[in-house]
């Protein structure tokens, strides 16, 4: 245990020393040319940043020979982070973040060769969960729950390979059922059923 301890204090002053090393330069001094980013005609490595007219940092970029590696950054006027991306060879790869201007996380999620793929989850600004569910390769998948912003649940609802394929349900603010049904290659199929607020069926439609 005590070793882990110590290698991990290792590795994350090696990590440090290495980021001070770093040749940081403002974007007004790079040059974007075929997808490398280059500062004096070479391919870049090190950090470039941006900052607003106040001087406070706005974005910041970390590159290995002209292309993104690592973290992105980029912060809001009052200094709070706005979104953090991670790269990897010149693609969103890893975990991704993006906040409110509050502090207040807004999106959880991740890339995959620049792809959305992985467990996401979203967020109202007053904290509450707002959606979840999973993408692959680019594509929802599974199931996915939506909310209300006050906690009650709004929606559930089935996709396979980006389109609406199982069920489906949606619910009133109160928690009562509003609506179930069925969908196959992303087209309602099957009974529909749709209730009133209070609980009485409304209706039924066949598709």
């Amino acid at each position: 245990m005590k070793n882990r301890f110590y290698i991990s204090i290792i590795v994350l002053v090696i990590t440090l020393l290495s980021c001070q090393d770093q040749k940081r330069v403002e974007q007004s001094e790079t040059e974007y040319k075929d997808g490398i980013v280059l500062l004096n005609g070479e391919n870049f490595s090190g950090i470039v940043y941006e900052n607003y007219e106040d001087g406070k940092l706005k974005n910041e970029w970390t590159f290995v020979e002209g292309k993104q590696e690592g973290m992105y950054i980029s912060h809001y006027e009052n200094g709070q982070i706005n979104e953090q991306i991670t790269w990897e060879k010149g693609l969103r790869s890893g975990p991704y973040e993006k906040y409110y201007d509050n502090g207040q996380l807004e999106i959880k999620a991740s890339h995959k060769a620049n792809e959305k793929d992985g467990h996401f989850e979203t967020y109202y600004n007053n904290g509450q969960i707002w959606r979840k569910g999973s993408y692959d390769n680019g594509n929802l998948d599974g199931t996915i729950e939506e909310y209300f912003n006050n906690g009650e649940l709004k929606e559930l609802i089935t996709y396979g390979n980006g389109k609406k394929e199982g069920p489906i349900e949606q619910y009133f603010e109160n928690g009562q059922l509003m609506i179930t049904g069925y969908y196959k290659n992303d087209q309602k199929d099957g009974t529909f059923e749709v209730y009133e607020e209070n609980g009485t069926l409304k209706e039924q439609v066949n598709y």
